[in-house]
């Protein structure tokens, strides 16, 4: 039953028992990791040998979680490399140490933003739910309470947008920077539309974009002969490249390319479109996403309450 370390090396362990050779690898592991995960796996084999119940580590549901569920996520890249982050916390531990886990990874990591830091509890929250509800391997789930996370959406106006734009190297990562802006479009799926996307003043997003849905987007007077020259001839690269050059010209360091999203809402909202409509431009599956912005227009609250006797 030893702990090896192969040529990569990444630990190994290997734990035989009732004729079966049983084998686990992580590059996350350190030896103590390993020879930890070899006897919590040993105790787990011995009681599935007796007929007992194993109880279940955290690093099992993890990995049926992996195979089961976020295959399914769009954003199936980024859970699982959250889900690498996660595994040096995890080696060895039983689903029962969950909050025990979860309050060691807070204090590990009270210099990271709560936000980045909160990937790793609605891991965890979300692999014990599923071990309660569809696995049965626990009675209740475990009790993870999210830090506390600070809004980061910053609001331009237009002329800060054209600043940004202006100030970008290339002038066809300025454009982008218009259209972003003037769309709301993610950058993902903005960098990947042509032309042929462009149909009377509207951009179509098909059912490759985040939501599923078809959606329209119509195209303001600033930014439609952009569109019609859809795909602009710089790369991705190119246009990450430009947006940094930009924000560092203009002390705008603070400012992320989805605040040009941020922005293209607010405007909207400030010029007294229903949250609905908003909601519906910007691709979101529920107003309740939108309602974020609520607060940029708040006479709809003095008219309702002017509507009383």
């Amino acid at each position: 039953m030893p702990v090896t370390k192969r040529s990569n090396g990444h630990y190994q362990v290997t734990v035989c028992y009732g004729g079966r050779t049983y084998r686990k690898t992580s590059r996350h592991w350190s030896h103590a990791d390993a020879k930890a995960y070899e006897r919590k796996w040993l105790a787990s084999v011995k009681d599935v040998a007796a007929g007992r119940e194993p109880e279940r580590l955290i690093a099992d549901a993890l990995e049926k979680w992996l195979l089961d569920h976020v295959p399914r996520l769009r954003s199936a890249t980024k859970t699982k490399a959250h889900c690498r982050a996660l595994l040096p916390y995890i080696a060895g531990r039983k689903l029962s140490e969950v909050s025990q886990v979860w309050a060691e990874i807070k204090a590990a990591e009270m210099d990271k933003a709560p936000a980045t830091v909160n990937h790793k509890a609605r891991i965890l929250r979300q692999i014990t739910r599923m071990a309660w509800r569809e696995w049965g391997w626990v009675e209740r789930p475990a009790a993870i309470t999210l830090l506390p996370e600070k809004a980061r959406e910053t609001f331009l106006t237009a002329a800060q947008v054209e600043a940004l734009a202006q100030a970008c190297p290339n002038p066809l990562a300025g454009d982008y920077v218009r259209l972003a802006a003037y769309t709301g479009i993610r950058r993902g799926h903005l960098l990947r539309l042509t032309k042929h996307e462009v149909q009377n003043g509207f951009i179509r997003l098909d059912r490759s974009s985040k939501t599923s849905t078809l959606q329209m987007v119509p195209l303001h007077p600033k930014v439609l002969e952009i569109a019609k020259r859809l795909p602009l001839p710089i790369t991705e690269d190119g246009v990450r490249s430009s947006w940094e050059a930009a924000r560092s010209a203009l002390g705008m360091e603070s400012v992320r390319w989805h605040d040009l999203r941020h922005s293209c809402a607010s405007w909207l909202v400030q010029a007294g479109v229903p949250l609905h409509t908003v909601a519906e431009i910007l691709g979101h599956t529920s107003t309740a996403m939108t309602r974020r912005y609520a607060h940029l227009a708040p006479e709809h609250l003095a008219d309702a309450m002017a509507k009383l006797a």
